[in-house]
């Protein structure tokens, strides 16, 4: 018996939605198991236009997400492919507006019916916060691989213009994003010291001051001085 299920995943500027139903009539724990989707949406706050799809578009989007956050935190383009051209997602900067560009294509190939939403850095935070919540939960669709490879200290930002406005917090992939910019701002500390210790010069208590000896002058009678004496 099938049981109709519907997840929800979102944070202040992004909110995901699936609908699906789990084959487990004896769910573990009590918990049922998202196993067949039938629809996905996404929406961003403020857009009237949604991204729909099943899970080649659910797929597609977190890879494409979290490709472009390992991007702008490397400095370096992270490419993915995927075996399927349908529910294409990418994104891609906007430099003179110093924003993101979300598209979805419904065939990779073709680009006349493409959705292009323009993202702030804080709305594409607030994405990648709520694909971190999804990939999180292992009750919903725990057979899709995001296939996340952490980045290695090597790569290096070569911008940091991500702090356009007040960023909330994130967690998962957005939370590393901002400590790793963080973490490579803060220049590496020299030499540290305690300024309560002053630097003492070390003292022999057994050596005596020695004060040198004046010459004793005897003063001439002055009588004699007169007397030439």
């Amino acid at each position: 018996m099938s049981i109709p299920i519907q997840r929800q995943y979102s944070s202040p500027n992004c909110i995901l939605s699936l609908h699906g139903f789990s084959d487990d009539s004896n769910p573990k724990e009590g918990v049922l198991i998202l196993s067949v989707l039938t629809e996905a949406k996404c929406r961003i706050v403020g857009v009237n236009q949604n991204l729909t799809g099943g899970v080649n578009f659910v797929a597609n989007l977190v890879k494409a997400v979290s490709c472009y956050g390992q991007g702008l935190l490397s400095g370096l383009t992270h490419s993915w492919e995927t075996a399927d051209d349908n529910d294409y997602v990418f994104l891609q900067k906007i430099p003179e507006k110093n924003r993101h560009l979300l598209v979805f294509q419904q065939k990779k190939e073709e680009a006349e019916n493409q959705i292009e939403i323009e993202l702030t850095t804080v709305q594409l935070f607030d994405l990648l916060e709520t694909i971190d919540q999804f990939c999180a939960d292992k009750s919903t669709l725990p057979n899709l691989e995001d296939n996340l490879n952490p980045l290695s200290r090597r790569y290096r930002q070569i911008e940091v213009s991500l702090v356009e406005q007040s960023i909330p917090g994130v967690i998962g992939l957005a939370g590393f994003m901002l400590s790793a910019i963080a973490l490579f701002l803060i220049p590496t500390p020299g030499e540290i010291r305690d300024p309560n210790q002053e630097i003492q010069t070390p003292t022999d208590n057994n050596t005596e001051e020695i004060v040198p000896e004046l010459p004793i002058q005897i003063p001439l009678d002055p009588e004699n001085q007169e007397n030439g004496e």
